[in-house]
């Protein structure tokens, strides 16, 4: 009896042994699974689900034929009455070159004596082969009055000084490192074989600093007329600077850009720019925290929300038909919105917006848990900022216009690995200002960064 309570007892303790071990095992396999999962929807995440930017899709990667765009029933290419760009002949060409058929196509007969029976006029257009300097030399005369006072002529501006490069000589340099984001070696090859300027990289790399200091006047009425907007766009994104991790913040509107330099990413550089802590307007962004600070109103980007959803619908099939409802609220409410400004309307009616806010409101209450619990909540808390572009039809749906600012940045980064000094990256932020600026409102940048380093600064329309 005693051996059969002592085996019962040694069998009991086994099978708890066995009922432990197993739930260990079940609670690391769940841990394992999560892990696992977490993992493939970190290697799943591209630009169509998630703010990566398209280059780091890489091209080993397709993603899938999916994108945020909707048809818009247009046919790929040139719309009927778009402009076109197509060549047309000239009224008078620089040059003309006669040719005239020497025999008779007809009988072989020479055609010295022939009448004239037509002309056809073929004009090809071409760059000019490259030819050195144009050399503008300046004499400054001196003259003596019967009075006995010498009198020197005035210096023209620009040409105060025994040698120095014009202003478009200069403008071309800035125009490739700046606008075409050339290192400075590159851009003294292509001046040395299409221009046939051979400056020196060193001239080539002081221009910045010229341009920022010329530019004075532009950055201050640039920074004061978009704090006096009542839509602005903001964003920032990362750089190395003097080896180290720094930001690049922009501001800006359809007519205007704005970028500054800075160590911070957060309120201390927004302050230190000196636009968003005046704003008064409606401030369109991501959903940074720092950006909660300014402005009256905010109006968070909808399409980093679409993303997020399509996320969602590729990694948590549980939660998938709840992310493709509020992907379908939210591009309803932009097609709406799109259709009411083709009716030449400024605004919805109060039935439409009141059937936005009420289709909003129904899919969040659908759910509030899971995985997704933090976007459910940022979206049911700002809906209003979400929804502020249904509300003001001058609010845009998207963020997309910082990040097309940004872009450029990006670009300049990437193909030089950053700035040593955080002066040399202000000197790019102010002249890129400059060239976006110009670009936003119709101007050809290689005309205004001549005129700027004839001394003649431009400053931007801010209606």
């Amino acid at each position: 009896m005693t051996s059969s309570s002592a085996l019962l007892e040694q069998l009991l303790a086994r099978v708890e042994k066995l009922e432990a071990d197993l739930a260990d095992r079940d609670a690391r396999i769940a841990e394992l699974q999560a892990e696992n999962a977490q993992l493939k929807r970190r290697l799943g995440l591209d630009s169509t689900n998630s703010s990566k930017p398209p280059s780091s899709d890489g091209p080993a990667k397709k993603p899938a034929p999916r994108s945020l765009r909707t048809r818009t029933g247009k046919k790929p290419g040139k719309q009927p009455g778009e402009a076109g760009t197509t060549l047309c002949q000239v009224a008078d060409p620089d040059q003309v070159i006669d040719h005239h058929p020497r025999v008779c196509g007809g009988c072989e007969r020479p055609l010295q004596a022939a009448r004239p029976a037509g002309v056809r006029s073929c004009q090809v257009f071409d760059l000019p082969e490259p030819a050195d300097l144009v050399v503008t030399e300046h004499r400054y005369h001196r003259l003596r009055c019967p009075c006995g006072h010498s009198t020197a002529a005035e210096p023209m501006p620009g040409a105060n000084v025994p040698v120095r490069y014009g202003p478009r000589a200069s403008a071309a340099g800035a125009y490739l490192m700046s606008a075409h984001h050339l290192p400075v070696e590159r851009a003294s090859e292509i001046m040395a074989d299409l221009l046939g300027a051979r400056v020196s990289t060193g001239w080539l790399a002081g221009l910045g600093r010229r341009a920022h200091t010329l530019l004075e006047g532009f950055d201050t009425q640039v920074r004061r007329a978009i704090t006096a907007s009542p839509v602005v766009h903001a964003d920032e994104t990362g750089a190395r600077v003097a080896g180290a991790g720094h930001w690049v913040h922009v501001a800006g509107t359809p007519a205007l850009t704005c970028y500054d330099a800075h160590p911070r990413r957060g309120r201390q550089a927004m302050d230190a720019a000196g636009i968003l802590p005046a704003f008064t307007g409606t401030l369109v962004t991501d959903a940074l925290g720092s950006y909660n600070a300014y402005g009256s109103a905010h109006q968070l980007c909808c399409t980093h929300v679409l993303r997020e959803l399509a996320a969602l619908i590729d990694f948590e099939p549980d939660h998938g038909a709840w992310a493709k409802n509020m992907t379908d609220v939210l591009v309803g409410a932009r097609d709406l919105v799109e259709q009411t400004r083709l009716k030449g309307r400024t605004a919805l009616t109060s039935a439409e917006l009141e059937g936005v806010g009420r289709r909003y409101g129904r899919v969040i209450a659908f759910t509030k848990a899971g995985p997704h619990h933090a976007l459910v909540r940022r979206l049911d808390e700002r809906r209003q900022d979400y929804l502020r572009f249904a509300a003001n039809l001058d609010v845009p749906f998207t963020s997309n216009a910082a990040e097309r600012d940004l872009r450029m940045i990006k670009l300049q980064v990437k193909v030089s690995g950053g700035w040593r000094t955080l002066a040399g990256a202000r000197y790019f932020c102010r002249l890129r200002s400059f060239i976006s600026t110009a670009r936003k409102q119709g101007h050809a940048a290689m005309d205004k960064l001549a005129e700027l380093f004839a001394g003649n600064a431009w400053i931007p329309s801010t209606t």
